[in-house]
């Protein structure tokens, strides 16, 4: 017997998932709907109900058939574009009629690459909300483009039915210098037991940090293309969220490193020519001064005087260039490097900072105050730290005081009393 197709329906409310939209996310499982229109479904040969756009939320919600888990792959690249995969699998060994199932699923497959059913119409529509609501909140611009859909059989590690629904999201993440930022579009997203989130490295990036921790392969973050949350949890604002960096190479290189990597056949030729040329100009320059340079400085004064001249001269050429050019340089490099430590902190390692400016001890709603985060975030982010050792908590009459190891007041007396 095949399991009733109507019920089941794995539902992510697309308006609330970007930051400043009220309510909360929900890829989660709802019951069953009142059908208003009606689709072939891939575990049965009658129709799937759906819910009719103008009967849920403004902004329309998703509905998939019943299928076993979906997964939400999210590919990051260097743009701070990422390619958005609705992956959801079928798998036929859960029913009661595998082979019935399989051929149900066929039929399907035929009728949802023939034709833009409404399933695939209504993911369209949503995917355009969602970045347009989210250029509003964030400030950036972005586009939802290159739509895509598949659904197949696939073998290993068992045989299960496959559906996917791409999409590009232009400007997804925050990108600022070598560090693109991910996550900022998230609020209150919650994941189902039957769902997860993967946060993929396209190209040469690498993960530098990601909140909250994540499932991933290999001996550390730094060496994995991917991190994955499994369900059944919740996020808090922002969350989840990935700070990836280009590879250091690339980073030390600057721009030329990416005008090469862009460069292919004659242009790297004449490009390495001409470098070769600049760089055959300084050597001449710096041979012509050693030759010539003793003869004036003799001219001008004594010898000695010439010979320590010259050589201070072409230590310079040799190595820092003139002096105005250093100081430049090195408050540039500077400025760079302060802003990549703040794109790197964490929101622990802020609270940690503000209760060590303010001497060790905090009131919890002048964290609020201070961070300008919401009470309900501040609330989770403290109670994880709290959990983790990282701060102690006291409640003195209504207020809660948040401490640092070492320095929790008494528990009969506030620390903030004369």
């Amino acid at each position: 017997m095949i399991r009733p197709v109507s019920v089941g329906l794995v539902v992510l409310v697309i308006c609330a998932s970007v930051a400043g939209i009220s309510g909360s996310v929900a890829l989660a499982t709802a019951g069953p709907a009142a059908p208003s229109t009606a689709e072939p479904g891939p575990t049965g040969g009658g129709p799937v109900a759906t819910i009719d756009p103008a009967d849920s939320s403004p902004f329309v919600s998703q509905e998939t058939q019943n299928f076993d888990n979906t997964t939400f792959e999210i590919t990051i690249h260097e743009n701070g574009s990422a390619t958005w995969t609705f992956r959801h699998e079928l798998w036929f060994s859960n029913e009661d009629n595998e082979r019935e199932a399989k051929e149900n699923f066929r039929t399907f497959v035929e009728a949802f690459e023939a034709n833009e059913t409404g399933l695939y119409d209504r993911f369209i529509n949503q995917s355009r909300l969602l970045t347009q609501t989210g250029a509003q909140e964030t400030g950036r611009e972005m586009e939802a483009t290159d739509f895509r859909r598949s659904a197949r059989i696939e073998d290993w590690p068992t045989e299960r039915g496959v559906v996917e629904m791409t999409f590009t999201w232009n400007g997804f993440a925050a990108v600022n210098d070598e560090t693109i930022v991910a996550g900022d579009v998230f609020q209150d997203i919650y994941l189902s037991s039957d769902q997860a989130i993967v946060f993929e490295a396209d190209g040469d990036l690498v993960f530098r940090s990601v909140e909250p921790d994540a499932e991933y392969a290999g001996t550390s973050l730094e060496e994995t293309g991917s991190v994955q949350w499994n369900g059944q949890r919740e996020f808090v604002d922002g969350r989840p969220r990935a700070v990836l960096t280009r590879p250091d190479g690339a980073a030390a290189g600057g721009g030329n490193a990416g005008l090469i990597a862009t460069m292919t056949g004659a242009d790297v030729v004449w490009y390495l020519v001409g470098g070769l040329l600049v760089a055959g100009a300084m050597v001449t320059a710096a041979v012509w001064y050693r030759r010539h340079g003793f003869a004036t400085d003799e001219a001008g004064g004594s010898a000695g005087d010439g010979a320590a001249g010259s050589t201070a001269a072409a230590a310079d050429m040799d190595g820092h260039g003139s002096n105005e050019g250093g100081p430049t340089n090195a408050d540039d490099a500077n400025g760079a490097a302060a802003l990549s430590d703040e794109e790197l902190m964490t929101d622990e390692d802020r609270v940690v900072k503000l209760i060590q400016e303010n001497g060790g001890r905090m009131k919890q709603v002048n964290i609020v105050d201070e961070t300008g985060w919401s009470k309900s975030k501040v609330s989770m982010l403290l109670s994880e730290m709290e959990d983790e050792g990282i701060i102690s908590k006291l409640r003195v009459g209504r207020e809660n005081i948040i401490s640092l190891d070492g320095f929790e007041p008494e528990a009969t007396k506030s620390p903030f009393e004369e």
